[in-house]
């Protein structure tokens, strides 16, 4: 929500008339559709039960279709679908019916949405869309995809829907929308490394003149980098940046 605010804020003020309902539009594309999608497909593990499929040899009853020949590529089609079958039935439907059906509502709202808000909203529904796939594809469909994937989906591609709001150039909004997504990728992972995050956003506003909100953003990142020195779990720390983080998101939009 935030991500969106921010990029409305920074590239489609003032909000009223209609920018003002596009802006509610938006927050319902993002909290009604991509955040439940995202959620529901990376954090699925999808590498169990398909597991098991590799090996499955069991079968489904399924009619015989008219004119089938052993041998041929119909049966083994036939034969295919008859071990699907019967995976979907043993494995397949209790581990993943669930998700599937949320999945498929999550994305039915996004696209319904995005319709309403016009051309962009749907491009960046579909952007959304790969960039899951591509996500868990990348991590073996393990339940868990990391800070860098997460950063695209739930600050990069969300700045860019409240920036498509307005009427600027393209560069400017999809540069901001990378800076975001570089210190969030690096600031959300409990590592060293994480002091890169804030370093590059800064180092974004001060190409932007913007010298005073640089140093606003190493601050807001301070106490995220003292907690490390605790060796925080991943949980711990992700939960106690999360102000910080909105915090530097709403202080970019503000200055951009």
């Amino acid at each position: 929500m935030a991500a969106v605010l921010g990029g409305a804020w920074a590239f489609a003020a003032p909000f009223e008339g209609d920018v003002l309902s596009a802006i509610l539009m938006a927050l319902v594309l993002a909290l009604a559709g991509w955040l439940p999608f995202w959620r529901v497909v990376t954090r699925t593990p999808w590498a169990e039960p398909f597991a098991l499929w590799r090996t499955w040899k069991r079968e489904a009853p399924l009619p015989l279709w008219p004119y089938l020949q052993p041998g041929t590529p119909g049966a083994a089609l036939h034969r295919a679908l008859g071990q699907a079958r019967a995976w979907w039935d043993a494995v397949g439907r209790g581990a993943l019916a669930g998700p599937l059906s949320m999945a498929t509502l999550a994305l039915g709202v996004s696209v319904l949405a995005a319709l309403v808000l016009g051309r962009d909203a749907l491009m960046l529904t579909l952007a959304l869309v790969a960039w899951t796939e591509i996500a868990v594809l990348w991590h073996e469909g393990q339940g868990d995809v990391g800070a860098a994937w997460a950063a695209g989906a739930l600050a990069g591609l969300p700045w860019l829907l409240g920036a498509s709001l307005g009427h600027s150039e393209t560069l400017q909004p999809i540069l901001s929308a990378l800076a975001l997504t570089l210190l969030m990728a690096f600031y959300a992972h409990p590592a060293p490394s994480a002091a890169l995050g804030p370093l590059l956003g800064a180092g974004f506003l001060v190409w932007q003149g913007q010298f005073l909100a640089a140093g606003g953003v190493l601050l807001l990142a301070l106490p995220g980098l003292l907690l490390l020195l605790q060796r925080p779990s991943t949980t711990t720390y992700r939960r106690a940046i999360t102000l910080w983080l909105l915090a530097m998101i709403l202080l970019m939009a503000w200055v951009l």
